[in-house]
């Protein structure tokens, strides 16, 4: 095992603070999940009309559910990236300010190592949060709506978020010189990535709307961590699904999923009338000749050989407008690229977290290897002179052979 690593974790959880702190947690998103279950059973009964205990519930479960189980991840995300800054900043500058820094470069362990052990700690931690969270999630799950495989991509995307985010933070924390300004570069770091992202998707949706171009899916939306946590878990777009979801955080970021349909029925098209056929015009009687002036009858040709059977026509399908229902699909609201893969969509947002912590990562090694995230000792201040006197000469060593 890493003695860094071991070092942090028995430094960390031997206290009552951990304790404290992981109780605290517990009953934060014990009090949140219950919160969204009563929000969520008032709206399904006053406008769906859906009442719990009898039939109706069999129906609202799925519903509930999975409701339930994106409102207490979008929570679950939020407070990592609250927590995983506050421990992975101190890091690196904490040893720093504490002087003991040099004692770990001094040893036989390697710069990639100390960093490493620096991370796993803070992971140690933030797998032990979410872990814990699972059972809150567990008793969601079982009101239905929602896969066992998109619970656990959930919990995975949400788990390399952080991970990556705590890589972040150390390389901030190894070029900073103080853990109080790491601790406020990283969370304007993670409020950039989470806040600012969502403000520029909306700018650029506004500056299309305003040029008439198509609307879609907004760049800046692809360093969102709730976006790609909304795509992760499958997250229900409220708008397209009607009475199928509940909107959740997480079902709105749907909305500007690429490829999200959106079905909706063309009734001012489809239900037409069909136009009027012309009415037969009345035309005189035809004259009828009187029966002596008509000729004779010939008599009836010899019988001809049966034709073949002619095969019945098919019948042509009705147009559109001809009375059938017809259900198209059709791009989201956010103009979603018609043919783009929504299950890339998560895998693209970690793409990029990734490259983020390891920039940090590597960001980290290099300032402990040469020891530019070593504090450097102050100057001593120079020695005033003695009043009425002049500087104190230095004593010079006597001469080998010289007789004084």
């Amino acid at each position: 095992m890493n003695p860094v690593l071991r070092r942090e974790l028995i430094e960390r959880w031997r206290g009552r603070r951990a304790v404290l702190t992981l109780t605290l947690y517990l009953a934060v998103l014990g009090g949140i999940l219950y919160l969204l279950y009563r929000v969520g059973q008032s709206v399904l009964q006053s406008q769906f009309g859906f009442g719990f205990g009898g039939v109706d519930s069999l129906s609202a479960g799925p519903v509930l559910g999975r409701f339930l189980v994106e409102g207490l991840l979008f929570f679950i995300l939020l407070l990592v990236l609250f927590v995983a800054p506050g421990y992975a900043a101190s890091a690196v500058s904490g040893e720093r300010e504490r002087r003991t820094l040099p004692l770990l470069q001094v040893t036989l362990l390697r710069p990639f190592e100390i960093v490493l052990g620096k991370l796993g700690a803070s992971v140690a931690w933030l797998a032990l949060l979410v872990t814990a969270a699972l059972p809150l999630g567990a008793a969601a799950f079982f009101l239905g709506g929602i896969g066992l495989g998109d619970l656990l991509r959930g919990v995975a995307m949400i788990l390399a978020v952080g991970v990556c985010v705590a890589a972040m933070s150390l390389g901030i924390s190894s070029v900073v010189k103080r853990t109080s300004a790491a601790v406020v570069l990283t969370y304007g770091l993670v409020l950039a990535l989470a806040g600012g992202t969502a403000f520029l998707s909306l700018a650029e949706v506004a500056v299309r709307a305003s040029r008439g171009d198509d609307l879609r899916t907004p760049l800046a939306l692809y360093l969102n961590p709730f976006f790609g946590v909304a795509d992760a878990v499958r997250a229900q777009n409220p708008s397209g699904a009607g009475m199928s979801a509940l909107p959740s955080p997480l079902g709105l970021m749907a909305e500007a999923l690429p490829g999200a349909p959106a079905m909706r029925q063309r009734d001012d098209v489809i239900m037409e009338a069909q136009p009027a056929l012309p009415e037969p015009a009345f035309t005189e009687p035809l004259p009828i000749a009187p029966l002596e002036d008509a000729e004779p009858v010939p008599p009836p040709p010899a019988e001809a050989p049966p034709a073949p059977p002619v095969p019945p026509a098919v019948a042509a399908p009705p147009p559109p407008g001809a009375g059938a229902v017809v259900i198209e699909e059709a791009p989201g609201p956010l103009g979603a690229d018609a043919g783009a893969d929504r299950a890339l969509v998560w895998l693209r947002v970690l793409g990029l977290y990734v490259a983020l912590g390891l920039l940090g990562l590597l960001t980290a090694t290099r300032r402990v290897r040469t020891g530019r995230a070593v504090a450097r000792p102050r100057p001593a201040p120079p020695v005033a002179p003695p009043a009425g006197g002049s500087a104190p000469a230095a004593a010079a060593a006597p001469q080998p052979g010289v007789v004084s």
